[in-house]
């Protein structure tokens, strides 16, 4: 039987790890859990993530669009991995994409794209509703949660897996890697209408989850019930 090392684990919980990490490259956080780190913004590096099944054949994508991550993409279906979906967790996601929608799934190996059926789609590539009940999410213990956004058209993505994972996209973003913070804030919305049903729903937001892996900014790692509750009560406050 395979045994886990533990001081592996340790050391790539920390945001030593990724901040070191290479971009483009898929880095192993936790049991079957990836993140792959694409290029700079001015929040930072953007993040996309993969889940690896149990079966350790299928994976599915977290906003893994940019071109600085399409080799590694393509490599992982090279590999005889069998992508089952890429999930777009905001609109605004889909502007980094490096190229159109239909290129985007045949390099996955012909996945289909979830996202929320607001977000405007610039071409006429077909994309699946990220709201909707079906069984690719089933088969990776996941459950959407619809966030106000900027105008709307984003998500929460949440996996039972690992005890409680959440990928949070652009609706929390975490510390900068180079700070011994370890908090996280939303972000600031166009829209006051937005910002209080964001921080409405972040009050209301009741799964329970050990990791938080946001789009920009260092994740939360080991996160017990009391980091849960202030990570919340402060996601879940109106900034004035």
């Amino acid at each position: 039987m395979k045994t886990v090392d533990k001081m592996e684990v340790l050391h790539s919980q920390s945001a030593e790890f990724i901040a070191q990490g290479e971009t483009g490259k898929f880095l192993k956080l936790i049991p079957d859990t990836f993140i792959i780190k694409g290029s700079e913004t001015d929040t930072g590096a953007s993040q996309g993530y993969a889940i690896r099944h149990i079966n350790r054949q299928d994976i599915i994508l977290i906003d893994v669009v940019e071109k600085s991550t399409s080799e590694a993409v393509k490599k992982l279906v090279t590999d005889g991995y069998n992508i089952k979906a890429i999930l777009i967790s905001n609109g605004s996601i889909l502007k980094n994409a490096y190229t159109d929608l239909k290129t985007l799934s045949e390099d996955a190996g012909g996945a289909p794209i979830f996202t929320h059926p607001r977000n405007t789609i610039q071409d006429d590539f077909k994309t699946k509703d990220i709201t909707a009940k079906n069984e690719i999410f089933k088969h990776f213990a996941l459950k959407i949660y619809d966030l106000p956004g900027d105008g709307g058209g984003s998500v929460l993505i949440y996996s039972e897996i690992n005890d409680g994972m959440l990928f949070t996209g652009e609706d929390a973003i975490g510390s900068s890697y180079d700070s011994e913070d370890k908090s996280f804030h939303k972000p600031k919305l166009k829209s006051k209408n937005d910002e209080f049903g964001m921080a409405e729903s972040w009050a209301a937001f009741d799964q329970p989850f050990s990791y938080l892996f946001p789009l920009h900014g260092k994740p939360g790692f080991n996160l017990e019930e009391g980091d849960q509750t202030d990570i919340l009560n402060k996601l879940g406050r109106v900034e004035e």
